[in-house]
């Protein structure tokens, strides 16, 4: 995981231009990037900001943080196992602890705890709240845990993404992380908590006929809750968030109006490798 300086325009880390700006730590998923030509080519780069984070990305965090108390009550709802049937025979069992029915789930759980709970600790430095006591809060529920530590960062979610890079421990080793690593890690727990509850639905439809900024036909519809929020070249893997793909279909009709021609498709040439191609 990458570390990133955030909160100091002089910092020499070369990513700062003149203006005291730096390209969003979302980097190529910026919800707001800037259209640039290089060599004749239409290129999307991260907005420039101040902060870690442009203002459209700073809303999807905020946006995905307010979504894990639901997303981590589904995922826990995973783990309990069916009632045993009635009238059957009683199966005699042992006194440790049962093996929770989606392994998977409950080291989801345990992530998502464990990362709310190390940015919580650090916010709650900076915004002068007291410590949490680490006996008490290792014998709380995993609900009570979830709430305390989302209801820390959603009132001080400018501040979580304004931290300075500090040690802290990772899978065992003690590694710099600062604001843009904890916006990163929400949008990181929110994407794996929801991959993890659509695991099973059918696979992402190919948006036909809609050519990619790179002239490929390869857009497939990016799903959230089952609600449409994009869409993901297979070609390029650039990323278009509800705006940006309403952009491209956009100036593809206005291109199309004006010339009086079909929308533009990509035709294979014979050396072209239609395998690479398909989903």
């Amino acid at each position: 995981m990458p570390a990133w300086i955030h909160s100091d325009p002089n910092a020499d880390d070369g990513h700062w231009n003149d203006d005291g700006l730096r390209e969003c730590a979302r980097a190529g998923r910026c919800s707001d990037p800037r259209i640039e030509t290089a060599n004749g080519k239409t290129v999307r780069l991260p907005a420039l900001t101040p902060r870690a984070f442009c203002d459209s990305d700073r809303g999807v965090i905020a946006k995905d943080l307010n979504d894990l108390p639901m997303l981590f009550v589904r995922v826990h709802m995973e783990l309990g196992g069916s009632q045993q049937a009635t009238g059957g025979p009683v199966v005699s069992v042992s006194k440790s602890a049962p093996v929770p029915v989606s392994l998977q789930a409950d080291e989801l759980i345990r992530l998502l705890l464990s990362t709310l709970v190390s940015w919580e600790e650090r916010v709650r430095r900076v915004a002068r709240l007291s410590d949490l006591d680490t006996t008490t809060s290792r014998r709380r529920r995993d609900g009570a845990i979830l709430t305390q530590a989302y209801t820390i960062l959603a009132a001080h979610l400018d501040a979580l993404l304004a931290l300075e890079a500090e040690p802290m421990m990772r899978d065992g080793e003690l590694v710099e992380l600062g604001g843009a690593d904890a916006g990163l890690d929400v949008l990181n727990l929110a994407w794996r908590c929801r991959a993890f509850l659509t695991e099973t639905t059918k696979g992402a439809r190919h948006l036909e006929g809609i050519p990619c900024y790179c002239g490929f036909c390869e857009l497939y519809e990016i799903l959230e809750d089952g609600q449409f929020v994009g869409a993901k070249c297979r070609q390029c893997g650039q990323d278009y968030n509800a705006e940006t793909y309403r952009e491209l279909t956009d100036e593809q009709s206005a291109v199309v109006k004006k010339s009086g021609a079909r929308r533009r498709t990509v035709t294979a040439s014979a050396k072209d490798d239609l395998l690479s191609r398909r989903a």
